[in-house]
Formats: C-alpha cells, structure tokens, sequence
C-alpha cells in the first residue's frame, strides 16, 4: 500500500473506513450542503431615457390684439374681427346672424380681449412688451370688466380694479357706477388691448 506523503507507516490512510475496505465515494461537486458559487452579474444594461425637448413657444401672428379688439368692440356684431384674423366663414356667418345675436360678439368681445384668441393660423396675436412678473390674469380681468357688471347692473363695475390691486379706485368705481359707464369703458379697452397694468406696475400674463 502507497501511503500518502506525511503518513506514518502501519496507520490507514485518512479518511480510511475500518477494518479495509475502498473508500466511500467522494460526494458530487455542490453536496455536502455546498452550494457551486457564481459569480455575481451585473444587471441588464438599460438605456437612459431620450431627453424631453424644451417647448417651442407659439408662432406669433401678424395680427394685432390692440386691433382686433377694438374691431370686435365697435365692429363685432358685422364679424369685422372674425374677418381681420382670417376666418372668413365664420366671419360671414356673424355678420348674417348680426353677431348672433349679440351672444356670439359678446363671446368674441371677452376671448379677444382676454388673450385667448388665436388666428386662422393658430398662432398668437401681436402684444405690446411685457413688464415685471406678470401675475394678475388678463382673462380674469376681463371676466371682471365686461361679463360681471353686465349682469349686475354695474353695481360690481370696480372688481376688475380691485383684482388687480388698486382697491380705493376699485370702490369708487363700484360706487359711481363705472364713472357713469365712461370709466368702465375706458378700462374695458385698456384691458382688451393689453394696456391694463397691475397696482405693481406689471402686465397682465395672459
């Protein structure tokens, strides 16, 4: 019998049952409560999601606002607005209706003058420059001086000065009943042309 080196003569090999015999089979690779090891992998690669392009701000048009308000204000009922920004049809259909009846020019009167109508095109009409850090919407303003007097009998024709700041010539607005209707007229295109300011001296963000 070969003895392996380091093992004393006369003394069965380690691991050697007794009484002889052939040694028992070496467990499979994993037995034992052994587990193969593997070796930790990297997940799966995945892309970056593709970058947000920044906005594109809206075309501007050749239209001006300052215009097409004072054309819906003197003119809308003959859909003269609805001709200068482009939409002719509709523009004919208003002047036939006569502004439909009034509802329809009302509707454009306040669009218009709020900032919110565009032209034929879809882009947006022509303003002035805008100053500070427009914060007072120009749409709330306008709600304020045309539509809430109108059903209230002009008794609320100040609100729109005091939404934008200016509470004492508010109340003297409510209590003259709009200067008599010649303020409210006033501050009506100052508005709808995009002239109207804030108490602090910015635009209104339309």
């Amino acid at each position: 019998m070969q003895y392996p080196p380091g093992q004393p003569p006369g003394q069965p090999p380690y691991n050697y049952p007794p009484g002889g015999g052939a040694l028992p089979p070496s467990p499979p690779y994993g037995g034992g409560g052994q587990q193969p090891y593997y070796p930790p992998q990297a997940p799966p690669y995945q892309a970056p999601p593709p970058p947000v392009p920044p906005q594109q701000p809206l075309p501007v048009s050749e239209k001006s606002q300052g215009t097409a308000f004072l054309l819906s204000f003197f003119l809308g009922w003959l859909g003269v607005d609805r001709f200068y920004l482009g939409y002719t049809g509709l523009g004919v259909l208003k002047l036939l209706t006569c502004g439909g009846c009034g509802i329809w020019s009302l509707i454009d009167l306040v669009m218009i003058g709020g900032g919110s109508m565009k032209d034929a095109q879809g882009c947006v009409l022509q303003r002035g420059p805008v100053y500070g850090a427009p914060n007072k919407s120009q749409m709330t303003t306008m709600v304020l001086a045309v539509l809430l007097p109108y059903f209230s009998g002009g008794i609320a024709a100040g609100a729109d000065r005091i939404y934008l700041g200016y509470v004492g010539l508010g109340i003297v607005k409510c209590l003259t009943l709009g200067g008599c209707g010649v303020w409210s007229l006033i501050d009506t295109i100052l508005i709808g042309m995009g002239k109207m300011r804030d108490s602090d001296g910015n635009s209104l963000q339309y």
